[in-house]
C-alpha cells in the first residue's frame, strides 16, 4: 500500500537524542536515523535477493554496509560503526543473514498516515543503553622554540 501524509511516533531519552544531534565525527547521525525511517516497512513484506529470503515485519528493513555508505556517502568503515553505536544506544538493532542484515528499529512506536495508524510491534519502551567512549585521540604536548609546553605547562617532567 502506498501511505501519504506519513507521520512518526519516536521516543527517545535524552542520551539518545543527544547522540543523534551530535555531528562532531563528521557524520549527521540524524541524517542516517531519518534513512532508517524512511527505509523501514509498514507492513509484512516479503523479500529476496541472491542468496536470501526474509519476511519482514513494520518497523524493520534490509540493507547492507555498502548500500547504507553510499546513501550517507561516506566509507563502509563509517557505516559499519555508525549502524553499531546506534545499536548499542537501543535505537536499532541489526541481525546479520548470509548475505545482507536485517536492522529492526526499536525507538519508533507508531506511523500515523492518511490511511491508518500502524503499530510497530518492536518498539522497545525504556531501551537499555550502552555508553559509547568517545574516539580515542592523541594529545601532542609538544614544546614550543622557547621549551615551553605547548599547553602551557612549563613544569619540568
Amino acid at each position: 500500500m502506498n501511505y501519504t501524509n506519513i507521520r512518526y511516533s519516536v521516543m527517545l531519552n535524552d542520551a539518545q537524542y543527544e547522540y543523534l544531534s551530535n555531528d562532531l565525527q563528521g557524520i549527521n547521525r540524524m541524517k542516517c536515523f531519518h534513512t532508517f525511517l524512511k527505509m523501514a516497512v509498514k507492513e509484512e513484506t516479503a523479500v529476496s535477493g541472491k542468496g536470501f529470503s526474509a519476511v519482514l515485519q513494520p518497523g524493520q528493513f534490509i540493507a547492507s554496509k555498502g548500500e547504507l555508505s553510499e546513501m550517507w556517502n561516506c566509507n563502509r568503515k563509517t557505516a559499519i560503526r555508525i549502524v553499531g553505536e546506534f545499536n548499542r544506544m537501543g535505537i536499532l538493532q541489526s541481525v546479520p543473514t548470509n548475505r545482507t542484515t536485517v536492522h529492526t528499529l526499536k525507538c519508533l512506536s507508531v506511523w500515523f498516515t492518511t490511511q491508518k495508524t500502524i503499530k510497530n510491534t518492536f518498539f522497545t519502551y525504556n531501551p537499555v543503553i550502552k555508553p559509547l567512549a568517545a574516539p580515542a585521540r592523541e594529545v601532542s604536548h609538544a614544546t614550543a622554540g622557547n621549551g615551553v609546553k605547548a599547553d602551557g605547562d612549563n613544569r619540568g617532567d
